[in-house]
Order: C-alpha cells, then structure tokens, then sequence
C-alpha cells in the first residue's frame, strides 16, 4: 500500500502596505543600503496616501525614523505628500518587485507627470516644500525600490 506524503507549502509572511510596519521594514533595508547612503542626503517630512491610509516618515539625513499613521488633518506638517490610488500604489509597487527597480513606466518621476494632477503636494500650498520632492526624488526612488525586497501582502 502506497502512502501519501503530504508537502507543506512554504507560506512566505506578508507585510501589508500600506502600514507603518511595511514602511518601517524598506526603512531597515534602505538605511543599510550603499546606493541610498550615496545619494540619501534626504531631510523631509513625507506623508504617503492611499486611499484613508496615510502613513508618514521622517527622513532626516541618511535615518528613516518616526514612522506612523497620521490623519488628514496632521498632513500639513509635512513637508510634502506622495499620494496615489490604492490600485496605482499596488501596480507600481507590484512593477517594482517584478524588475528589481521601478521601470520607467512606473518611477515617482513618471507618475508625477503622468497624470492630470501631480502626485506629490503640499497641503500649505508651500512652493518652496513641493519642491522638495524633486530635489530628493532619487533618494526617494531608492526607498521605494528597495521594497522589492519584501514581500508586500495588499
């Protein structure tokens, strides 16, 4: 009589973005990661949006630090807000984890032109802090890219 060998399938854990633990864990991988240390001279409060979801981080130099959720109104402390649909958020970052990097179709860069309204603001209507998101957009595609290294459950 043959016996019948169950196989377990491996379950990989899943980080749910967007969360403050998915944010914290691309901030470990980011802070140790020699690509961000050369071009992380980040300083600048973020408030990311998707949907109700709102999480912030302070990038203040090379260390990603006081990640959070915050609400509509605590969004004008920042210095900008990167905001996408949920479903934009999941297809850039599912494009992300496919190539490694964000391809071009699917950069912080290419999503702000992209559309009819930029994806970056800031609820001040402050010119010189919605800048910011240009001056550090590399640093910022860095962070982002780096979550091709988890696994993100959505």
């Amino acid at each position: 009589m043959a016996t019948k060998t169950t196989v377990k399938k491996a379950t990989v854990k899943r980080t749910k973005f967007p969360s403050v633990a998915w944010f914290e864990a691309v901030a470990d991988i980011t802070r140790a990661d020699v690509q961000y240390q050369k071009f992380g001279r980040l300083n600048a409060v973020v408030a990311f949006k998707s949907g109700n979801s709102i999480v912030q981080a302070n990038f203040d130099v090379l260390n990603i630090h006081e990640i959070q959720k915050i609400d509509e109104d605590e969004m004008r402390d920042c210095d900008f807000i990167i905001e996408l649909e949920p479903a934009q958020w999941k297809d850039m970052l599912k494009d992300i984890k496919k190539n490694g990097t964000a391809s071009l179709d699917w950069t912080l860069n290419t999503l702000d032109l992209k559309y009819d309204e930029p994806i970056h603001r800031n609820d001040l209507e402050d010119g010189f802090k919605a800048d910011l998101f240009f001056r550090y957009l590399p640093s910022l595609q860095i962070y982002f890219d780096n979550s091709s290294q988890i696994a993100t459950g959505y």
